[in-house]
């Protein structure tokens, strides 16, 4: 077979051609032995930079906050995102947000605590249940609150930070809230 031109200007390709292989035939990958490989792999990675401290941090924490068995509640509503008409609030306005799972809605308030950095949490089952509520926040260890048989529940002094929550209802499975940042 003839070598025929793959462009006007670029190589030509032929039979004996094959990846990996420089002209002439021999192969350019055969220089690499595994050693040759893991010692330049490591100099790139010797080179790169390191992590932020928070994202290691943040990293390690998710392993010990992790609800696999647990149906995720999406965040489906949330006064405190950017919107023209939410930009007019002002910083004390309690914001207010709704995750949804497949058979429970969870509603929260959060607002302002007493002190600067702190905050309270108001929050509503739908449909209305008692339930464990497991408080997620990574700088802070999780603790459980409980809510009533309408279903409420309210949580005091939470850290600026970002806040999951777990619902445990009696003979269902458990619903987590997405991450969300409070503060």
């Amino acid at each position: 077979m003839a070598k025929k031109p793959m462009s006007a200007n670029g190589p030509t390709a032929g039979e004996g051609d094959q990846p990996g292989r420089a002209h002439g035939g021999r192969d350019r990958l055969a220089a690499f032995d595994d050693d040759r490989f893991l010692a330049a792999l490591g100099e790139v990675l010797r080179a790169s930079q390191p992590p932020p401290s928070w994202s290691a941090e943040l990293a390690k924490a998710s392993f010990d906050l992790l609800a696999a068995d647990a149906e995720l509640a999406r965040l489906t509503s949330d006064s405190g995102l950017a919107t023209a008409e939410s930009a007019l609030r002002t910083a004390a306005a309690p914001r207010l947000t709704v995750f949804d799972a497949a058979d429970l809605s969870v509603e929260i308030q959060i607002e302002p605590g007493a002190r600067t950095g702190w905050w309270r949490l108001t929050g509503q089952l739908t449909p209305a249940a008692p339930a464990r509520i497991q408080v997620r926040q990574p700088q802070a260890e999780p603790f459980w609150v409980d809510a009533d048989d309408m279903g409420r529940f309210a949580v005091d002094r939470l850290r600026d930070g970002t806040l999951s929550l777990i619902c445990a209802r009696a003979e269902l499975r458990p619903v987590v809230t997405q991450w969300i940042a409070i503060g």
